[in-house]
């Protein structure tokens, strides 16, 4: 079992090694145009014109295809990029990494382990401890609010 976080509390939500499997059309009916653009088609939005990028309020941002928990506003970063910004995902098993074939990209895909949803990128160029800068579109998260 992996060490995973929740607001600075360790926590079991690591990735169980399901994945969930749909259809194009499945994915159309669960999805806004928009999310089906970004996390199945490998968009992305455009800076400081997204859901989330300046929100300041304390909760987990959750896979918007599948609801596994991917990241906490406890490792949000103001990058001044204006994408939602994070220097840690909850469970590094919970987000995966691929091979970005993009020419004018440094960074890694980020995709959902669960539903294989496009997220965003990672960049190693984020503040410490890790150094590393995930760069994910709003419109691939749902971010639920502490209590």
């Amino acid at each position: 079992m992996s060490i995973c976080y929740e607001l600075g509390v360790l926590t079991s939500i690591s990735f169980n090694g399901k994945k969930l499997i749909l259809t194009e059309k499945e994915c159309k009916l669960r999805l806004s145009a928009e999310q089906f653009k970004v996390l199945r088609k490998g968009g992305t939005e455009p800076p400081f014109k997204n859901g989330y990028f300046d929100n300041k309020k304390p909760g987990i941002y959750q896979c918007a295809g599948c609801a596994l928990p991917l990241f906490s506003s406890n490792a949000n970063d103001d990058s001044g990029t204006g994408c939602l910004s994070f220097w840690r995902a909850i469970c590094e098993e919970n987000v995966a990494l691929e091979r970005s074939y993009n020419p004018f990209s440094s960074g890694k895909k980020v995709p959902c382990s669960r539903c294989d949803g496009h997220l965003g990128d990672l960049f190693n160029d984020g503040p410490p401890p890790s150094g590393k800068r995930y760069c994910i579109n709003s419109v691939s998260l749902k971010f639920i609010p502490n209590p």
